[in-house]
């Protein structure tokens, strides 16, 4: 079976190295020629090792049963699948985006199998061909529509650690909770997820965070427990958030598809969220 990444940032590199490192044919779909020649030539340097990988522009030469991985960002979704549409109508898909507003995409798309994906990993890119994988962790996966059959050769590599979900909406959102959470406070702050522990004030923000999304989302109790929160800013103490990240490069942040999604969702106003989301918006422009 093989194995197409489409997108080569942090999330792309990283998926294409733990694909490799389970044995898979896999190659990279980069937005860039000097990009995809420079992996080519020494392939994906992740901490002190190099992964070989083919690399490419374009989605010609693409077999019609390969699973592509989709790692590009939200705002470049629309215009890559106008090109999947043509090129790869019959390929299984996996979206591995942050927050869930790309799922409006799902109609439009001819292709009959599509999941979702999770990376629960921590990455970052530190030049055009090279990442430091920052956290180990899980890629958790969940069907949109199809069958689940056709995603089964991800589940089968040993070496790649995933799971697989029935409930999509649940795996997704649990995400986009803990994004809603931590990205914008670091990114406001200026802090790694650590100091959202031992900084007193932004803790007291962050529970005052978690208590707002729990007055409007209570099955956030069982879906993301608050010590689960904290477990995760401790476990990923030294972890620069993709949101500050994106805001230290000068990137347009992922507010619409996480913060804003979850203000729509709301059943009720989250006056605290709604805030962070226009400061940081204010900022971007």
């Amino acid at each position: 079976m093989e194995f197409a990444v489409i997108g080569a940032g942090a999330v792309g590199m990283l998926m294409a190295c733990l694909l490799k490192d389970a044995g898979a044919d896999v190659k990279v779909v980069a937005h860039s020629k000097e990009q995809a020649d420079l992996i080519n030539e020494q392939g994906i340097k992740k901490d002190r090792a190099f992964y070989m990988v083919e690399a490419q522009t374009g989605l010609e030469g693409i077999p019609e049963d390969a699973i592509l991985l989709l790692a590009v960002k939200y705002d470049a979704l629309e215009e890559l699948l106008a090109a999947l549409n043509v090129h790869c109508s019959k390929n299984p898909i996996v979206f591995l985006q942050n927050g869930m507003m790309h799922l409006d995409y799902l109609k439009g798309m001819p292709q009959p199998n599509i999941a979702a994906g999770s990376v629960e990993h921590g990455v970052l890119k530190t030049g055009a061909n090279e990442i430091r994988h920052t956290g180990d962790g899980v890629v958790k996966f969940a069907l949109l529509r199809g069958e689940e059959r056709f995603f089964l050769p991800l589940l089968q590599l040993r070496a790649l650690k995933s799971e697989w979900h029935d409930d999509a909406d649940r795996m997704l959102f649990r995400k986009v909770l803990l994004n809603s959470i931590i990205n914008p406070l670091t990114a406001l702050m200026g802090i790694k997820n650590g100091e959202l522990l031992v900084n007193p004030s932004a803790y007291e923000l962050l529970k005052d965070l978690y208590t707002e999304l729990y007055r409007a989302f209570p099955e956030i109790e069982d879906l993301l427990p608050f010590e689960e929160v904290t477990a995760l800013c401790a476990s990923t103490a030294e972890n620069t958030s993709s949101m500050l990240s994106d805001r230290l490069e000068g990137r347009k942040m992922e507010l619409d598809t996480i913060v804003l999604y979850t203000l729509q969702r709301a059943p009720a106003e989250l006056p605290l969220l709604k805030a962070f989301y226009h400061i940081l918006k204010s900022a971007e422009v």
